[in-house]
């Protein structure tokens, strides 16, 4: 009977670990990330340090904010619908369009927020260059994701 609990309390442990450092990458990849665009942005940008750092701070938290509330919750929906796309019945289809209708609209108000508070301290013009750097930088990541499946694929 102990062999079997400590074998249970084991394998338990073990897996608390594997999901840990599995959040640990995943937490990683997504600053590596934020900071990739971050210094994407500056460097495309001609924001004085005042203005600077009222971005980087601005910035900073509605990343995270809108990485926790929407990115996350999103990918876990698209996840569920990959699982179950070939059973889903039409109340469950009708509830995963809801729910990622909700995160969109909340990404939306994140976003606009966080555009708010920059137009508090950022030249509008700059504002506006932020955003299209940012457009930009998307744009850049997707290109090198899908060459990236691309040449896998090879």
């Amino acid at each position: 009977m102990k062999n079997i609990i400590s074998l249970i309390l084991l394998m338990f442990l073990t897996t608390l670990i594997t999901i840990d450092v599995h959040s640990q990458e995943m937490s990683s990849k997504y600053k590596e990330f934020k900071e990739m665009k971050l210094n994407f942005i500056l460097d495309n940008t001609k924001m004085n340090k005042e203005e600077e750092e009222h971005f980087q701070c601005v910035f900073g938290s509605s990343e995270d904010k809108y990485h926790n509330s929407v990115w996350i919750k999103e990918k876990k929906i698209k996840k569920q619908i990959e699982n179950s796309i070939d059973t889903i019945n039409t109340t469950s289809a009708s509830s995963y369009i809801n729910q990622y209708y909700e995160l969109e609209k909340l990404g939306i108000n994140i976003r606009n927020y966080r555009n708010q508070k920059l137009l508090e301290k950022i030249r509008t013009k700059e504002v506006l260059l932020v955003l299209y750097q940012e457009e930009l930088f998307d744009k850049e990541m997707f290109k090198r994701i899908s060459n990236r499946k691309n040449k896998k694929k090879k």
